[in-house]
């Protein structure tokens, strides 16, 4: 679901750069966090997508992740999936029940373009109508990075969860399927038209968006903080003060509100003495406000494992 917090980057972020494929082996950003009594915990920042040459995953990676108790993730994407009456009960907060449709809400040309981009993915339906703006961000933002050769099945939250459940091992979600989007559901309807509109423009330029998006998983293979940070807090500055201002507030609901969260959610981890992977969005792991910095603030020791 949450895929479309790169997706904005790849929208918003200056004109990308094409720097090539990585050729070596992925050497990811893992974090250790140490509480003054000796608890550890993992934190590994996931890009819900992936490519054959991820994996396997290196061996600071796997063996942090064999030795802990259990993988604590945003949600069971693979329960999710196998659950129809769970998807419907998640979905229904996106759909108008005020007897009003999508072109209610947002420009007639923007309608408009929505709905060829979803023709040309020969995905579109009137039932669609009544569906917020957001789920129609999402949908155009996942069937346009499948287009351009991302693999959800290749996904590092997706591997991770089967190989949890081949070796029983036990899964904790942080949020819920019905959380995310009860929080798409309650974005602005400018944020929400704003989100469509950046995902009908990356429609109609998917060479520049088949770019970006190598530049990102680039980014998270090799393990560089310093550039995986400065690209995901990346935005355009040709942005007018209203773009800024929604740029914020998607910024405050999918970064800094669900971050304080995820750190809560840590924390009580470390008291409860077992050993916890945790592997969320890299955007929540990396960068100014993310959950390292957060729980370093907050006195635990936290330190990059070296490949």
């Amino acid at each position: 679901v949450f895929m479309m917090c790169f997706a904005l980057c790849a929208c918003k972020n200056s004109a990308p750069q094409d720097q090539g494929r990585a050729s070596q082996e992925a050497t990811p950003i893992l974090y250790q966090v140490t509480d003054e009594d000796g608890h550890i915990l993992w934190l590994f920042g996931s890009i819900h997508v992936g490519r054959e040459d991820y994996y396997p995953l290196p061996d600071y990676v796997m063996n942090a992740f064999n030795s802990a108790d259990s993988l604590a993730v945003e949600l069971d994407i693979i329960a999710f999936e196998e659950d129809v009456n769970l998807q419907m009960e998640a979905l229904m907060p996106l759909i108008y029940m005020d007897g009003s449709s999508i072109k209610d809400h947002i420009s007639p040309e923007l309608y408009d373009q929505a709905v060829e981009a979803f023709k040309g993915f020969d995905t579109y339906m009137s039932a669609l109508d009544m569906y917020c703006p957001a789920l129609w961000y999402s949908m155009l933002d996942s069937l346009l990075m499948e287009q351009l050769g991302a693999d959800i099945n290749l996904g590092i939250d997706r591997h991770l969860l089967e190989k949890a459940k081949e070796n029983q091992k036990p899964i904790l979600e942080i949020e819920s399927a019905a959380s995310q989007y009860q929080l798409l559901a309650g974005f602005s309807d400018e944020l929400q038209a704003w989100l469509l509109e950046s995902s009908v423009e990356m429609c109609q330029s998917p060479d520049l968006a088949r770019i970006d998006m190598n530049l990102m998983m680039d980014l998270w293979a090799s393990g560089n903080e310093q550039a995986f940070s400065a690209y995901l807090a990346g935005s355009d500055e040709t942005m007018t003060d209203e773009e800024q201002a929604l740029y914020e507030e998607f910024n405050q609901a999918m970064l800094t509100n669900r971050n304080l969260q995820m750190a809560e959610f840590a924390r009580d981890a470390l008291l409860s003495g077992e050993e916890i992977f945790i592997c969320v969005g890299a955007a929540h792991v990396i960068g100014e406000g993310s959950i390292t910095q957060l729980l370093a603030q907050q006195g635990y020791t936290v330190e990059q494992v070296a490949s």
